[in-house]
């Protein structure tokens, strides 16, 4: 690093400015996620595939996978991440990083069998525990990222740290997020171009959100921006959406919030983050507008479906998809997928980069995200053209999307509005899949590996009782029930340009696992029943299957060290699907835990233990 800050004297800037993008490449996501042994970024690349080139495991030997060794979190819940795996002067590194009160484990694999912690850490002063109960919702965790010798992550209660991967020692700390404006820290950074970028969740806590690039080596605030809010905060320019006329360019979309609503509106980014080192481009989405109730966010008299639906109460820009640049994070363009959202269809879900050879007889840089509408939307993603938006799961609030306008078309019966009256809609608010990630072979880019929740809901919007940030900012009664009795996840391969599936494996538990697939013709997820499975990736065929201690709700990784390949998956139930067995809530109320409580009991993982642990496998001959 002494190099790099004597640099400027003899390149001058421009010269050094170059250096530096060449020095992080050597050691981020960009170029260590070329290595298929490693695993630097939450989802191995910056474009989210959560694919391996490994095939060490496959079809023919998965069946003698065997555990090989677990390793405690240090916590008891929350588990909705994944590690890392990384060298660090030549050694081979896992970082574990858990929930609340988020200790970050070290792990030397030189013995991949047997590995050795060399070091941990959890911040111990200037704590704020008021996150545990306000977060939204439980008090999970998704992990952090590698870059320049350095593990960076964010704790629950909003502190973004980066340590010294060899020693665990602070290099730097900052506040990002703060409980008390209903902000919590749930989600993991990326990095990319010597920047850590990251948001964090709280639109149940009348929140704003916001998106925020920091500098990696000093933990420099270099751009902040909103996702409401006048154009100059969010920066949105004359030239976002320019590629797509389709999109309206109204000055000051992000007002479409009767009064200062807009303040209290949510569209936070406690999701995934992808990026395009060709185009520069960080891309993100947001989630639901603050206030359930939906009259509340229209300004129209009186508040008839009509008037509310008509555009000019969209709520923007809650439940879109962004495209910022990320040097300076002006938005290149921004989609909507729910305009005037009515089901807390959150967009948050992640955004996954792959590049289609032929849509509609032309190729695409694509995004593709399957989202809590229930719909898999395909956009390209130097434009934001919308190419494609199928269901992926049974939905019944849009019959489809209208491909001129980029709008659904809604269905009023199954659109709450009204105070205390209650109406029915499919997916229920957990969506056709909440965050559990999607994944995706980029040398097949059109079939898509998706963990799939089966609910419906009944929403009852209510009167509202509080302004203040910081306190439950709901007012609904939600109560959901599984679409079809015995059956309430399902993985799903699915093909996004023709949107028909492959195959699909019902499963008695919600999947709330992310996917992993592999060049050895596998695909790796978990159920809430805690079953850690292997799937055949042409039929669909379960090959192998192992019972955890807990449900599983993280995301699983594959690795390799001394010429052996390993699998490796957090166990531990909670999120908000696990939230009532995590946080004791009576199950009886069918409403609690914006209607959690009800589908733990449908499904029955009170019976699932708690736990936190980290498993890992390998083939023994």
């Amino acid at each position: 690093m002494r190099l790099r800050k004597l640099l400027p004297l003899c390149m001058g800037v421009a010269g050094a400015l170059a250096f530096s993008s060449a020095l992080y490449a050597a050691d981020d996501a960009l170029s260590l996620a070329s290595n298929p042994n490693l695993w630097p970024a939450p989802a191995h690349d910056l474009n989210l595939t959560r694919h391996s080139n490994l095939t060490d495991i496959n079809k023919s030997n998965v069946g003698k996978l065997q555990l090989a060794w677990d390793q405690s979190t240090g916590a008891l819940r929350g588990q909705e991440g994944q590690p890392l795996v990384v060298n660090v002067d030549g050694t081979p590194m896992m970082f574990i990083f858990s929930a609340w009160p988020n200790i970050v484990q070290a792990l030397d694999l030189s013995d991949p069998d047997n590995p050795k912690e060399v070091w941990n850490y959890v911040k111990k002063t200037d704590r704020d525990e008021s996150a545990v109960p306000r977060a939204c919702c439980d008090t999970v965790n998704r992990g952090g990222s590698y870059g320049n010798g350095k593990v960076v992550y964010q704790t629950l209660d909003g502190w973004l740290i980066a340590l010294d991967a060899k020693t665990g020692k602070e290099d730097w700390v900052v506040k990002n997020a703060y409980p008390d404006h209903g902000e919590d820290g749930t989600p993991a950074p990326i990095i990319a171009e010597g920047r850590v970028f990251i948001g964090w969740g709280g639109a149940e806590f009348a929140a704003r959100g916001n998106f925020t690039a920091y500098d990696l080596d000093t933990g420099k605030l270099l751009w902040r921006k909103f996702n409401n809010g006048p154009d100059s905060d969010i920066g949105i320019t004359a030239d976002t959406n320019k590629d797509n006329l389709r999109h309206d360019q109204t000055q000051n979309q992000g007002l479409t919030y009767p009064g200062d609503e807009w303040k209290r509106g949510g569209a936070t980014v406690w999701g995934w983050y992808s990026y395009d080192p060709e185009l520069h481009y960080v891309y993100y989405g947001t989630s639901n507008p603050g206030l359930w109730s939906p009259s509340y966010r229209c300004g129209a008299t009186p508040p008839t479906q009509e008037a509310c639906d008509s555009g000019k109460w969209d709520n923007k820009w809650s439940i879109s998809i962004f495209a910022r640049k990320a040097e300076t994070g002006e938005v290149v363009w921004v989609f909507q997928e729910v305009p005037f959202d009515q089901w807390d269809y959150d967009g948050i879900n992640e955004v996954i980069l792959v590049d289609l050879p032929n849509v509609d007889g032309k190729p695409h840089k694509a995004i593709v995200q399957f989202a809590r509408s229930g719909f898999a939307y395909v956009l390209d993603r130097e434009t934001g053209e919308l190419l494609r938006a199928h269901k992926y799961v049974t939905v019944n609030w849009a019959e489809k999307y209208d491909m001129k306008t980029d709008r659904p078309i809604k269905v009023a019966e199954h659109s709450p509005l009204d105070v205390g009256k209650t109406t029915q809609a499919c997916p229920s608010a957990m969506g056709g899949k909440d965050q559990q990630p999607a994944s995706v072979d980029p040398k097949d880019p059109t079939k898509f590996y998706v963990p799939t929740n089966n609910w419906c809901m009944t929403d009852a919007p209510q009167t509202r009782t509080s302004l203040q940030q910081g306190v439950v900012y709901v007012f609904a009664n939600v109560f959901m029930y599984p679409e079809k009795p015995g059956v309430t996840g399902r993985l799903k391969k699915f093909d996004i340009i023709t949107g028909k599936e492959d195959w699909d494996i019902p499963d008695p538990y919600p999947n709330w696992s992310g996917t992993l697939n592999t060049d050895g013709g596998l695909v790796f997820y978990g159920s809430l029943g805690g079953d850690f499975r292997a799937v055949d990736r042409d039929s669909g065929k379960i090959l192998w299957q192992r019972k955890l201690g807990s449900g599983v709700i993280g995301a699983p990784i594959t690795w390799k060290v001394n010429g052996v390949q390993y699998v490796s998956v957090l166990s531990g139930i909670g999120g908000w699907i696990g939230l009532p067995v995590t946080a004791g809530l009576d199950l009886n109320d069918k409403f609690g835990a914006i209607g959690a409580t009800a589908m733990t009991k449908a499904a029955g993982l009170a019976m699932i233990p708690q736990g936190g642990m980290l498993s890992t496998f390998r083939v023994y001959q």
